[in-house]
């Protein structure tokens, strides 16, 4: 009888202990930004647009298909059906990874709203002269030159109804710096050393980076002069309330490019539970 009670106890330890290691948890909408749960909205005379790409297994591609996707939402609330004209800037972006591979993007647009009064005059007149610069725009687009197109929109917004390209000018960073948080476990104890590897990178210049824990004391910053950056961080498990962790990394490039990410871990302490399973006197 004594072998059936021990042989018991263990079983229900291990049906405790076993959902919370071997399931990765990831984010709620309530541990995302703000504005990922928004379509589009205004704020005094900015409009603000929200695209997202989900299940994406190259992270370029969510970039990409999110930035449409943020577009039409803006184009959407202007009404304007041809979005050429549209000069958007991407505010930042919010990245996901799934275990499996796969990436989620949200990105963030804002586009002043008398910019949207403008386009919508400058597509009611269609002009000679403007159909000329959409065709150019578009082309510019297609070379991948999306620094030059917003050179044409801007000069055309502004007045300028036959603005000229400048080659020779330097092409405007936009490309989005990208990162990881590695080494994370999905559950630490009370008792454990967490200890994980940070990852920057930018395809010109990295500027700074920031990781920090919600809810804690753990908000870690360091300047950067490169295109990488690493950073191994340790810090114990006891320092947080047992129950999920969220953890955000930011990453700013020099010409102002923002990327965000963020994940999840838990802690757990099992001490008090265990010690009344293990104490209980099962006939």
């Amino acid at each position: 009888m004594a072998f059936f009670c021990k042989k018991t106890t263990w079983v229900l330890i291990a049906l405790l202990v076993y959902p919370v290691i071997a399931s990765a948890e990831l984010p709620k909408a309530e541990d995302r930004p703000f504005w990922t749960q928004k379509t589009c909205y205004r704020e005094e005379d900015t409009v603000f647009g929200v695209g997202l790409s989900m299940g994406n297994r190259s992270l370029e591609h969510a970039r990409k298909e999110s930035f449409k996707a943020a577009l039409w939402e803006i184009s959407n609330y202007a009404q304007i059906n041809d979005t050429t004209l549209l000069l958007v800037e991407t505010q930042m972006t919010y990245e996901e990874q799934t275990p499996e591979g796969n990436y989620s993007v949200w990105r963030l647009v804002k586009i002043p709203f008398p910019m949207i009064e403008r386009t919508r005059e400058l597509i009611t007149r269609n002009k000679p002269s403007t159909q000329h610069t959409v065709h150019q725009i578009k082309k510019l687009e297609n070379e991948d030159r999306e620094d030059l197109a917003d050179e044409l929109r801007r000069a055309l917004l502004q007045g300028d109804e036959e603005p000229q390209v400048s080659y020779g000018r330097s092409q405007v960073d936009k490309t989005l710096p990208s990162g990881s948080v590695s080494g994370l476990k999905p559950t630490y104890q009370s008792g454990d050393i967490i200890t994980l590897t940070i990852l920057a990178m930018d395809n010109t210049q990295l500027k700074t980076v920031l990781f920090s824990i919600n809810n804690s004391s753990i908000r870690k910053s360091w300047r950067v002069n490169g295109k990488n950056a690493t950073n191994k961080l340790s810090f114990p498990a006891s320092h947080f309330m047992p129950g999920k962790q969220v953890y955000s990394l930011k990453i700013t490039d020099a010409a102002g490019n923002v990327a965000l990410k963020s994940g999840v871990f838990r802690v757990d302490d099992f001490h008090d539970e265990l010690y009344d399973i293990l104490s209980r006197d099962i006939d």
